[in-house]
């Protein structure tokens, strides 16, 4: 799908959401960002300098159905009081449910996956020393590399156990 198809697709939806009588700002930046780095997340808006940017991630390029419910949840966060998944922002992603055929969730995986956007393989254990406790990382990070900086939340003092080198 090409930039100016994708950036056809956020007008479109946003006037189809305005026909639907939702406040969509109008505040909102008209070209769609494409994040080829985005594995975790279908779709993002950020508001910045009083303007929305609605972000997706390169995945849905091939899946217009997909891309077009993404476009509308995050459209969404641009109405007034909608920039989290509380009930105001429920109840408007209900009534385009109803009113378009969508199935528009806080969390959906895209098409044809069974599971999770990405799996991380666990790279690191820190146990608690008091309570016995497992907190799992993925990732390097303070509390890897310095773990009796920290505490469990019984209070008990953390220590590595495992490490799995990087493949």
């Amino acid at each position: 799908m090409t930039q100016e198809e994708l950036n056809g697709a956020l007008a479109e939806m946003a006037e189809t959401l305005r026909g639907l009588g939702l406040s969509v700002s109008d505040k909102l930046r008209p070209e769609v960002i494409v994040n080829t780095r985005a594995k975790r997340r279908l779709g993002c808006c950020y508001y910045k300098n009083g303007v929305y940017t609605i972000e997706v991630s390169a995945m849905l390029t091939g899946q217009p159905e997909k891309l077009r419910q993404t476009l509308a949840h995050e459209l969404l966060h641009t109405c007034p009081g909608c920039r989290n998944h509380g009930e105001r922002w429920k109840a408007y992603a209900q009534r385009v449910n109803e009113a378009l055929g969508f199935s528009i969730q806080r969390l959906a995986p895209p098409e044809g996956e069974t599971g999770p956007l990405r799996r991380d393989t666990i790279k690191y254990v820190l146990e608690c020393q008091r309570c016995g406790a497992k907190i799992y990382r993925s990732r390097m990070s303070k509390a890897v590399k310095q773990p009796w900086r920290y505490r469990c939340k019984c209070g008990g003092k953390l220590k590595r156990t495992v490490i799995r080198p990087e493949k």
